[in-house]
């Protein structure tokens, strides 16, 4: 007795759909679409090193101890 190898037609589908949509954007047909690009600025003022968020939230945890 011989089995048949039945392929599904919704996965066939999504695989034909799958491959060409790669391909698409392979070939830069979706330039740009999937990506994103971070346009941040950091001022040297502004960062904060370790060592002084550790001291600006002992200050904040020993002024809440003092409150109570």
């Amino acid at each position: 007795m011989q089995t048949s190898r039945h392929i599904s037609f919704a996965i066939l589908t999504f695989t034909i759909l799958a491959a060409g949509a790669l391909l698409l954007e392979h070939t830069g047909f979706f330039a740009g679409a999937f990506r994103t690009e971070i346009l941040a600025r950091v001022d040297a003022g502004v960062v904060v090193s370790v060592g002084e968020a550790v001291t600006a939230r002992n200050v904040n945890a020993s002024d809440k101890a003092s409150v109570r």
